[in-house]
This record gives structure tokens, sequence and C-alpha cells, in this order.
């Protein structure tokens, strides 16, 4: 089956982005807001159409789904395995994400045709939603490592702009500063993390690096740090990263004052976009977090996010406005 048509779920958010913004002066609301809506509602629609393909008809064989690469492309060339590549995966994982994120940025897009009504850069509000959730898509389709982060970064970038929507505020010029440096220190992790692994696995591929016998033979190549293999400390860094851009503590301080942005910005990047972004890229590497050391990174993710919780309960007691 030619799945070569769900390099169009991303790209559709890609070309309202650049096709509002290059036009922001001459588009006026609501037209904008229709445009966007309706060049989202195609890109959900084909989400749809996709997750349903893989989950009820191609993605499954002998009861067990597979890792198909819809489309992908040697972007950058390093050695015969170690490559940047562009492409779409589609897992159970992807297929899922595939739902939640156009559903999720489709329901803003309709809710602010209203809720923005004569807010002073209506289309450029618009540009920015369309950045975003191609920026999402990206991350969730990617196919290796490298591209979950170009895609990551982007995903960071639109969410300055959104939280700093309102940039004649102070308060909001701030706020989106303070998630953009947060969310910077944490990526560093994340890139350091990237590095170690490709130098030690070769490869940035997600289907490799996810296949037990590679894990198995990883485990035998690679060197041991403070007591751990060097993959472990690499993937705790990976964490670091999704610790950031999901407002784990001590990462977490950025978080509360992001409601600077507009409300459906809150509902966007809060909800189950921007901020499930870390959850996924733990899911995305769960057999490496499992199997490195009896799954020592798992339990940093796993403690990591207790104490959060507890500790934004502590906070959501003693709150008082």
């Amino acid at each position: 089956m030619d799945l070569t048509y769900t390099v169009l779920i991303p790209l559709i958010p890609l070309f309202m982005f650049l096709f509002l913004g290059l036009n922001y002066k001459r588009i006026k609301e609501p037209l904008s807001g229709y445009i966007g809506t309706a060049g989202l509602l195609i890109t959900a629609l084909l989400s749809f159409y996709t997750a349903y393909q893989y989950f009820f008809d191609y993605g499954k064989v002998d009861e067990v789904y597979q890792k198909i690469y819809a489309f992908n492309t040697v972007w950058i060339h390093f050695t015969e395995s170690l490559h940047i590549d562009m492409g779409v995966l589609l897992d159970p994982i992807s297929a899922v994400m595939l739902i939640v994120v156009p559903l999720i940025s489709l329901m803003v897009h309709f809710y602010s045709i209203g809720y923005m009504h004569k807010e002073p850069g209506f289309t450029r509000f618009y540009a920015y939603l369309s950045l975003f959730t191609f920026s999402m898509l990206g991350l969730v389709l990617a196919t290796n490592l490298f591209q979950i982060y170009i895609f990551w970064e982007l995903v960071g970038v639109s969410s300055y702009l959104l939280i700093g929507y309102y940039y004649e505020k102070p308060s909001a010029i701030l706020a989106a500063k303070k998630a953009f440096i947060v969310t910077r220190f944490a990526d560093f992790g994340f890139l350091v993390g990237i590095l170690m692994i490709s130098y030690y696995a070769q490869t940035f591929d997600f289907k490799i690096l996810n296949d037990l016998d590679f894990i198995n033979n990883l485990k035998m190549q690679t060197g041991i740090f403070m007591g751990l293999s060097v993959i472990t400390v690499a993937l705790v860094l990976i964490f670091i990263g999704g610790a950031g851009k999901s407002a784990m503590f001590p990462l977490h301080i950025w978080l509360p004052d992001a409601m600077e942005g507009p409300t459906p910005v809150s509902a966007l990047i809060h909800a189950a976009t921007m901020v499930v972004a870390g959850v996924y890229l733990v899911a995305r590497l769960f057999p490496m977090f499992y199997f490195f050391d009896d799954g020592f990174a798992l339990h940093v993710v796993a403690w990591t996010g207790a104490f959060t919780t507890f500790f934004a309960a502590i906070i959501a007691f003693t709150h008082t406005i």
C-alpha cells in the first residue's frame, strides 16, 4: 500500500503557516481563521484515516503491530549506518498521537475563531498555531532521534511565539523567555544524550535502536561510567530534555508563567501536545530504557514523575489567588 501521502499530514500545517505568515497584512479575520482551520481539518482527516488504516488494515501482521516507514529519505549522510533521515514512522504510538495532536489542535483552531475575535494580530496567531501543529506532527512521526530533536526545537520556538503573543505586555515577554530558556537548558542534555547514543550505536534509527537483538549486542560493546552503562547515562540525559518539555521538577518553573499566552494557547500546550512530548519521547525509546542496567533510567523517570506529581499537589493545596 502506498503511504507516501502521509507526508502531507505535517506539510499542510507548514503551508498554512507560510501562507498566513507571509500574507498576515492582507488576510484579515475571520478569513485567516477559516483558512487555518480548514487546512487543519484536512490534516486531521488524513491523520484519522491513516490511524484507522494502520490499526484495522495494514498495521498488524500475525497479531503483532509493525513499525512501518510510510516515507523515508536520507538527509545528511555520515557513514553507511549513521545518517540523519527525514521520514514518517507509523507504529501504535505514532498512530495514537495522530489522533490526539490533530484533534486537540483542531478544537483549539475552531474555538479561537470566536475567542480571539478583534484581537490584534489575529492572522499572526493562526500562523503560529499552524507552526506549532506542524512541529508536533513532525515530532510524533519522526523515524529517528535527530529528526525528533529538530522538531523538538521547533516546538520550543513555536511555544515561545505563542506564549509571548501579547508582546506589548512585559509579563508575557518574560514568560516566553523563561519557557524558552528553561527548555533550552533541558534540551542541551537531550542533544548530548543523542550524540552519546549515536557514537556507540552508530545509528539514529528508532527501528534499529529498539530492536532487542541490537540492544543485547550494544550492552556488550558500551563502556561503564560511574557504575552505569554509558547508554544508561545517555538515556537519563535524553530524559532531561523530556522533563523540560513536560515541566517535571526541577524544570517545572516555566509552566505557570506560560498562562500569559491566550487561553487557547494554554489549552494547546498544556492539554495534550507539548507537555505530552516528554512522555512520548520516553515511550519511543522504552525498550532501551527498560533493558539497560535493569531499567535504571526508567526508575529515574518514575521517581521524577512521582515526586513532580506530589510536589504539584502540595502547591495546589497551598496556592491562593
